[in-house]
């Protein structure tokens, strides 16, 4: 019984480690397309930005989608098939 409960806590902690590696490279895409929408559209006007259907990484795939206000939804997708989505709003030229 001990034997049992002492795997469970470790594949628990391997769930986790896993999970958060997954959250920590999502984030890492979300933060690099981020900076690119900024550095693409630092001098356009708010009807002539660029943005990006996707955007593919050796990680994994950022897919994104504006709207009218100037937000970009950017949903970013693992190879190993997780995923997270973020708003992200391009600044106006300073």
């Amino acid at each position: 019984m001990l034997l049992f409960g002492l795997m469970r806590v470790y594949e628990n902690k391997l769930y986790l480690y896993r999970l958060t590696e997954n959250h920590y490279k999502a984030q890492t895409l979300l933060a690099y397309t981020d900076y690119w929408l900024q550095f693409q559209n630092k001098t356009s006007a708010p009807e002539k930005r660029v943005v990006p259907a996707f955007l593919s990484f050796e990680e994994g795939i950022v897919r994104c989608e504006s709207d009218a206000s100037g937000k970009v939804t950017a949903t970013v997708t693992l190879q190993n098939d997780y995923s997270e989505i973020s708003v992200l709003e391009i600044l106006p030229p300073e």
